[in-house]
């Protein structure tokens, strides 16, 4: 799933509202965050009336819209309002990135199906009837948790499935943007978990490889102190992890 990217911080709002009210914003509303296919924008209503609108930019359709009066609301109400739009905009585009995603599995589903023509029979039976040890053993057909993060993550299958069983050309494109878009998020995300994965097992080898320092006591006849010291340098030399106290 996509992440909220954000232009100005919540309790910035409406002091920003403020700021820019007779220059800038009184040319145009202000991005405040997107997430997805959805903006956040601040606008002007009027000199005391700051409005915040969400845009689906895909569709170029206004999604949902709130005022407040600059003389009477607070820095905390217009904040809140903010993070809600916000969430707003986190579910909205979920719902449409996992609409889409199921359109596609059930692509998928009919491409097996029409693949498997000649057992159509013996699979409806199958899920005619419940087989615990059969559902486990299962691995042909793939549910969509597994789809998604097998053959969907497979961009060339992917975007055939889609030029396959869609004619629309405008929906065609549609859909083999958000497939482009959605994969490369997923295989981003799957990159960075694992690199984080092998820097932590780099940090515990490295534990594991720490060096101690350990102190033997050493028997040396020699006639002084001084003598046994060089007896001891001679005998160890050229070793820099030994060193030989005074």
């Amino acid at each position: 799933m996509s992440r909220t990217f954000r232009y100005i911080q919540n309790d910035d709002v409406l002091k920003s509202f403020k700021e820019f009210r007779d220059t800038l914003l009184s040319e145009r509303p202000v991005i405040i965050a997107r997430h997805g296919d959805y903006s956040l924008f601040m606008e002007k209503k009027s000199d005391n009336e700051l409005g915040l609108r969400i845009m689906n930019d895909e569709k170029k359709s206004v999604v949902g819209v709130r005022t407040y009066d600059v003389n009477k609301t607070t820095d905390a109400l217009v904040s809140r309002g903010v993070r809600h739009a916000c969430q707003k905009m986190s579910e909205l585009s979920d719902e449409d990135v996992n609409t889409k995603r199921f359109q596609i599995w059930k692509w998928y589903l009919l491409d097996y199906q029409k693949n498997h023509e000649k057992e159509g029979k013996q699979i409806l039976n199958k899920e005619l009837t419940w087989d615990e040890e059969w559902i486990k053993k299962e691995t042909d057909l793939m549910d969509m948790e597994k789809f998604l993060h097998g053959a969907y993550l497979n961009m060339g299958n992917t975007l055939a499935l889609i030029d396959k069983y869609i004619s629309d050309p405008s929906h065609k494109e549609l859909f083999r943007k958000f497939a482009v878009n959605d994969i490369m998020e997923m295989t981003r995300e799957d990159t960075k978990e694992k690199s984080l994965e092998d820097a932590e097992l780099r940090n515990q080898q490295q534990e594991e490889l720490k060096h101690h320092t350990y102190q033997f006591t050493v028997s040396v006849e020699a006639t002084d102190r001084e003598h046994a010291r060089q007896a001891l340098l001679h005998h160890l030399a050229g070793d820099e992890r030994i060193s030989v106290q005074k």
